[in-house]
């Protein structure tokens, strides 16, 4: 399943790149995030996706293709409860005026239990929590910016 979209922050790009690929501040942005144990472009994250039944994933995360500031890819994959979820998501930035323009898009792949959340269910999920995580980061871009 893909999910995708576009936002703009009030932020330069240099400092969007960096709210994006800073594991602190991704736990921060996404709320179902517990923890991040990060060491360079390899992580180990624990969540608590917003799902019925309350279990917790973890996963391994890898940045790759990183040109600062304008491009990432974070690879993510992880399996709880029979289930296992991979994430394929890639972001473009560029200046806007004074602020920065963001294209996204991700690619979910689920299987075991976590396939029998129909696309109908998951797709609408991923996409709120992907906006709501950039909500909150552009909030956050916003206030170290004042």
């Amino acid at each position: 399943m893909r999910i995708e979209g576009e936002r703009r922050f009030d932020a330069s790009p240099e400092a969007v790149y960096r709210a994006l690929t800073d594991p602190e501040e991704m736990a921060e942005a996404f709320s179902a995030i517990e923890r991040i144990d990060a060491e360079r472009d390899e992580w180990t994250v624990t969540a608590r996706p917003p799902l019925p039944g309350g279990f917790r994933l973890r996963f391994s995360v890898r940045l790759e293709k990183l040109r600062e500031p304008e491009h990432a890819r974070l690879l993510a994959w992880g399996k709880s409860l029979g289930g296992r979820i991979s994430i394929d998501s890639s972001f473009d930035l560029e200046p806007d005026g004074s602020g920065t323009a963001m294209r996204w898009a991700a690619e979910i792949d689920a299987a075991g239990i976590l396939s029998g959340l129909s696309s109908q269910a998951l797709g609408p999920a991923a996409s709120h929590q992907a906006e709501r995580a950039l909500e909150r980061l552009e909030q956050a871009l916003g206030t170290r910016a004042r």
